[in-house]
């Protein structure tokens, strides 16, 4: 069973069932893991939803480096979102296992904001509370230590993606790498794999053959409140 998740992805999981009602203009993909949804310099002309599946943005870099900006989950609205007309994509979107993405046209969106009201505000939520996190990432770099911000982060990946673990944990990160936490505290693969390495001495995380799971959530959130 999957952790309970926000009232945000609630509202945006039946907006899609909304989306899914104008035959004209909506469109179903199914993406192999790893596939490209689009490219940095696409037109920003779509609004894309995660139907089933995990999502990962990312900033490319010189010589094919590549840094993750986030991993959105079921649904989690991403691609043009009311940005400005003539806009582009700035980051790559790539499907993190099989994954559904319904989207709609930028314009076609607007109308179907402008004729549910209630939808715009169940919008407007939803990016309140990703600008939310994207706060506390950023405060997290300014006034934690890394060790601070991965049980941080350990504990909203839980909330959002967690799975409840049936080996005796609390709950399971599944298709989340070690790179992935890496790029999300903005530290090393190698500091993150050492700081992985402690935490799981100290019992409050563990692991299942590749799936790292969440052992002890309070002494994560304890760890993570610790400012410099």
């Amino acid at each position: 069973m999957k952790a309970q998740r926000s009232n945000t992805a609630k509202n945006l999981t039946a907006m899609g069932d909304e989306v899914s009602t104008l035959d004209s203009h909506f469109r179903a993909e199914t993406y192999p893991h790893g596939s490209v949804i689009y490219r940095p310099g696409d037109a920003a002309d779509r609004v894309y939803l995660v139907k089933s599946g995990r999502v990962r943005l990312l900033r490319l870099g010189k010589g094919g480096a590549r840094s993750v900006l986030g991993i959105l989950r079921e649904g989690d609205l991403f691609g043009e979102v009311l940005r400005p007309e003539g806009a582009v994509m700035e980051e790559l979107a790539a499907a993190s296992g099989d994954t559904v993405v319904w989207s709609i046209g930028g314009r076609d969106f607007r109308a179907l904001l402008e004729s549910r009201p209630t939808l715009a505000i169940d919008i407007i939520n939803a990016l309140n509370e990703r600008m939310r996190q994207l706060r506390k990432r950023l405060l997290g770099l300014t006034f934690k230590e890394v060790p601070s911000r991965l049980a941080e982060l350990l504990v909203m990946l839980g909330e959002q993606h967690g799975e409840r673990c049936p080996h005796g944990g609390e709950l399971d990160l599944k298709a989340i790498t070690q790179q992935d936490l890496a790029d999300l505290v903005g530290a090393s693969r190698s500091f993150v794999s050492t700081l992985i390495n402690e935490m799981k001495r100290d019992g409050h995380l563990g692991n299942v053959g590749r799936t790292l799971c969440l052992r002890d959530q309070r002494a994560l959130r304890k760890l993570a409140a610790r400012e410099k």
